[in-house]
């Protein structure tokens, strides 16, 4: 009985730790494998439900992704990013459709010209700030895990068709 008190007191201060650690976090993403090491021994899902539960609780939620083949946990709020204008909103979309539907790597040299008039300061913005990550060793763009969950209160299906049917009606 004394060890299942300890234990239940041990995850609680894990899932306070874990959801300040997030919370704090300047760029607000963290990798899955650092989330379990610092979970020990105990149940990594249990844990995570309870974070889930608290960031929730104070108006946050925690989404999971995968990028390079890792998982990330991304901390977001309702609502828009105010650091992103509309025309780089739109950019993003187009972008994460283009990569769900054509191809998830895009070549650079494809967006330079879907986007020439707005590539040194627009999509420019959104590699800078770690919305898209740019691979100049295989000519290529990926939508970051931060590029994602910045459209999840935007565009909840984010489809290539429904965004040309959107810029068609017009």
């Amino acid at each position: 009985m004394i060890k299942l008190a300890s234990e239940n007191n041990n995850i609680s201060e894990i899932v306070k730790n874990i959801s300040k650690i997030i919370l704090t976090n300047p760029q607000k993403i963290i990798r899955e494998e650092d989330l379990r090491n610092l979970s020990r021994e105990f149940n990594f899902d249990q844990i995570m439900g309870d974070v889930y539960f608290n960031l929730k609780n104070v108006g946050f939620e925690l989404i999971k992704t995968k990028f390079l083949d890792q998982q990330f946990y991304i901390l977001t709020s309702d609502g828009k990013d105010d650091n992103i204008t509309p025309s780089q909103y739109g950019i993003l979309a187009l972008i994460i459709a283009l990569s769900k539907e054509v191809d998830e790597n895009i070549k650079i040299k494809d967006l330079k010209e879907i986007f020439v008039e707005l590539w040194d300061s627009d999509v420019q913005f959104l590699i800078d700030n770690d919305y898209l990550r740019k691979f100049d060793e295989v000519g290529i763009i990926k939508v970051t895990p931060m590029g994602k969950a910045t459209m999840k209160n935007v565009i909840k299906d984010l489809q290539l068709k429904n965004l040309i049917n959107l810029f068609e009606n017009k």
